[in-house]
């Protein structure tokens, strides 16, 4: 049986587990050609049994990246409660990683849209108009918007205010929205999509932010330098 030096954990899509099984998979095909000599798997919260079943070929002192935007519920609670008391190191969420900004401004700046008109980002929020949901991403955008040189950046949301469809009638000059979502499932498919053509945006869609071409990097080197500070440990 594999043993795996690292768990990629993902929400996955409960209307659809398999579907986002396979979505994430492809994800880890993306990644492996930059981590050698790693053996890394993936698993979603919304497939039953999926991340207990990889999380007994996890090693001892492995690692779980959470491919998540933020630290909320489903990385301190849902996560950490089906984690229990196995022996590993939960590490801080993908949308949380130091310089994501500064990358994520590296790509928006060779895309197609960039410099024809405002970028708008738009992220999950809260529906129960929780305040930590919007934390994450608005100080993103606050660093996007200094990485990109002051270029105009602007924040929706598609499940509290100010919503997508409103941003974005309200910036009629937009050129491209970025998601800032873990994965491509369905509320980057149907609802950032149905918000956008509701608001008659024209603009380009850019991919999840995940999708971005410097993020394989930027995954990759959060999980390798974490699995080699625990084996400098082990070592010492």
């Amino acid at each position: 049986m594999t043993q795996f030096d690292a768990l990629i954990v993902a929400h996955g899509q409960p209307s659809a587990p398999e579907e986002a099984e396979a979505s994430l998979e492809a994800f880890l095909a993306s990644l492996e050609p930059e981590m050698p000599g790693m053996s890394i798997g993936v698993a979603t919260l919304a497939a039953p049994g999926k991340l207990e079943a990889k999380l007994v070929q996890l090693r001892a002192n492995g690692v779980i990246y959470p491919l998540f935007m933020t630290d909320g519920w489903f990385v301190k609670t849902n996560l950490a409660k089906r984690l229990g008391s196995a022996p590993v190191t939960l590490m801080s969420p993908f949308g949380m990683t130091d310089g994501l900004a500064a990358r994520t401004a590296e790509d928006i700046k060779v895309a197609c849209g960039f410099g024809k008109g405002p970028l708008l980002v738009v992220a999950h929020g809260s529906a129960s108009g929780r305040i930590a949901p919007a934390q994450v991403p608005q100080e993103f955008t606050r660093q996007l918007q200094d990485a990109l040189g002051g270029y105009p950046v602007h924040l929706g949301f598609i499940e509290q205010e100010p919503l997508l469809t409103d941003v974005a009638q309200a910036a009629p000059d937009a050129a491209m929205c970025l998601p800032f979502f873990a994965m491509e499932g369905e509320h980057v498919r149907k609802d950032v999509r149905k918000a956008l053509d509701d608001a008659g945006f024209t603009g380009e869609l850019l991919p999840s932010i995940s999708y971005l071409p410097g993020m394989t990097e930027v995954i990759s080197k959060s999980i390798k330098a974490e699995v080699a500070k625990i084996d400098a440990k082990s070592a010492a």
